[in-house]
């Protein structure tokens, strides 16, 4: 058995899409890294083939083959996306300062691994920064350096992070209960109806998103990401049974399918640093436009469900 190649904790979550895990774990294998958390979450009730999907992954990430300490957590019943990534999280960090995120679609380029791992030594004690992100939107950046700042974007498509962060999530959301905050970040555009409205629906359900506490952190706290100036992770989740989005690929405004399946790039190593920690405003703007559903994306993806509509009536 050979031995961890990158002295890194990895988490994996994944559920019943072996075909996705197998692509996902692949690079995993490749990186061989010191540490290898593995949660899955259960069964829906009911569902044979989940039954079937789980235990094809559960075989699938079994199959270690290099030296590195293993934990697991398998949930039982099913919990749900959300709360098993807030579980799922919080065990990791419970048991380790620092470590890398992946979920059952995203598949990392290898320079991911090691990007990751320099980054979360660099930054461990700066507080200024929150997270590490695999994600470049516009696939790369010409800029002076191999990795930019944004506190307005943070992929969360395979991403790294420290317990100092995940220490500072807020699942009771009691960050809506501070009014003049609250009307400091809209004045400031920092916050917006649509993100406040999603906080507070998600608080309705006594359910822990972890999403709004990665964003809510950060944006109460005036926290940094770091995105790579070379797309470092390609989703692959659409699927019949993807958690976050359709089956059919298709039914996407043309800007959201753009950074679905994108290419993934490798580095050189080491990394050169940005000569300072200061916001990319330049760049957070292009993400807003790669991000941004225009007029046509709307009337696309409307015309998307009424012929999906149609043929469902056929």
């Amino acid at each position: 058995m050979e031995k961890a190649k990158i002295d890194v904790a990895v988490l994996l979550l994944f559920f019943a899409r072996p075909e996705q895990t197998a692509k996902v774990f692949e690079q995993i294998k490749i990186a061989r890294p010191s540490k290898l958390f593995l949660y899955q979450d259960g069964a829906r009730e009911g569902r044979t083939d989940d039954v079937a999907g789980v235990k094809a992954c559960r075989k699938i990430v079994e199959n270690i083959d290099w030296e590195c300490e293993v934990h697991r957590m398998y949930q039982e019943k099913n919990y749900g996306c959300d709360p098993s990534e807030y579980i799922s999280q919080k065990w990791m960090f419970s048991i380790v300062d620092k470590g890398i995120i992946l979920e059952d679609d995203d598949v990392p380029s290898q320079s991911f691994f090691p990007f990751c791992k320099e980054l979360l030594d660099k930054y461990e004690y700066d507080n200024r920064i929150a997270m590490i992100c695999g994600m470049n939107h516009m696939d790369q950046v010409d800029i002076d350096g191999d990795y930019f700042f944004c506190r307005k974007h943070g992929p969360i498509w395979g991403w790294a992070t420290w317990r100092r962060f995940v220490d500072m999530w807020d699942p009771k959301y009691n960050f809506l209960d501070n009014e003049r905050d609250i009307t400091n970040l809209f004045s400031s555009g920092e916050l917006w109806n649509k993100r406040l409205e999603t906080y507070l629906k998600h608080k309705a359900t006594g359910i822990e998103h972890y999403e709004d506490f990665v964003s809510s952190t950060r944006i109460f706290n005036s926290m940094l990401a770091i995105i790579p100036s070379k797309n470092l992770i390609s989703n692959i989740g659409i699927a019949a049974v993807s958690t976050h989005s359709t089956s059919n690929i298709n039914d996407l405004p043309p800007k959201l399918r753009r950074i679905l399946f994108k290419p993934t790039f490798e580095y050189d190593f080491p990394l050169k640093h940005p000569l300072n920690v200061v916001d990319d405003v330049e760049n957070s703007r292009k993400i807003d436009a790669t991000m941004r559903a225009g007029l046509y994306e709307k009337l696309y993806l409307l015309y998307r469900r009424v012929w999906n509509f149609l043929c469902k009536k056929k």
